[in-house]
């Protein structure tokens, strides 16, 4: 390929793949995004770049976010106390 997939073409593929595999949830052309932050956050790689490399702004909420709802219990600000 001369180019990269357009985002409606990754979006198109993914979900389209998801109903071949019969999954039990339906995956968007977003869901490769928000996995790949969340997987280099766990990696370890700064959040500066994860969000230079994903589209977001510094210190945006929406990948914060993503990052709140994959750690769970993991950074929980009781951890020790109780």
């Amino acid at each position: 390929m001369d180019v990269g997939l357009s985002p409606e073409a990754v979006g198109d593929v993914t979900t389209r793949l998801t109903a071949r595999a019969d999954l039990p949830v339906r995956h968007t052309g977003h869901s490769p995004r928000r996995g790949a932050a969340e997987e280099s956050r766990r990696a370890g790689n700064d959040r500066k770049t994860i969000a230079m490399q994903g589209g977001w702004v510094p210190n945006s909420g929406a990948m914060e976010g993503y990052f709140e709802d994959a750690d769970g219990w993991e950074e929980n600000a009781m951890i020790g106390v109780l």
